[in-house]
């Protein structure tokens, strides 16, 4: 079962960075609310979960009609090294891990899938796996 901190990290990476906008503006109590949880549950995740070394920066105003900005940092221009857990046997989980380790955007990463899915069993997955790293590499550089 998930925790809630969970819960409200996906639906804002999920639902309100969506249009792949680098910032957003939320009430907190508004957000509390459309997830069923206290205002202090979101601040703890975007505390902890949306911090500079995850990709994000949070700006809060205070007060009527405040709000909390959350901005979504630009990663480099150079590719990260491609260092994946041992587990990952098939393309479709590379590109999970990916999207999960945030090297990748959700919808890079469906992109990916879609492609792969032409594939099928044409193409061993030994050369899936070297094609999903390949994208990788040409996402990073810009390509």
């Amino acid at each position: 079962m998930r925790n809630i901190a969970d819960v409200i990290e996906q639906f804002i990476i999920s639902e309100l960075f969506a249009n792949d906008e680098d910032a957003i503006n939320v009430k907190r109590s508004q957000l509390a609310e459309k997830l069923s949880c206290a205002p202090s549950q979101i601040t703890y995740t975007l505390t902890t979960r949306f911090t500079p070394e995850r990709g994000f920066e949070v700006e809060s105003k205070r007060g009527n009609g405040g709000f909390i900005r959350i901005i979504r940092i630009p990663q480099d221009t150079k590719a990260k090294p491609l260092q994946l857990p041992p587990q990952i046997q098939t393309a479709d989980d590379m590109v999970k891990a990916l999207v999960e380790h945030r090297m990748i955007t959700v919808r890079e990463g469906k992109l990916l899938q879609y492609f792969l899915s032409f594939l099928g069993d044409h193409v061993t997955e030994k050369d899936k796996l070297k094609m999903v790293a390949s994208a990788y590499q040409s996402l990073n550089r810009g390509e």
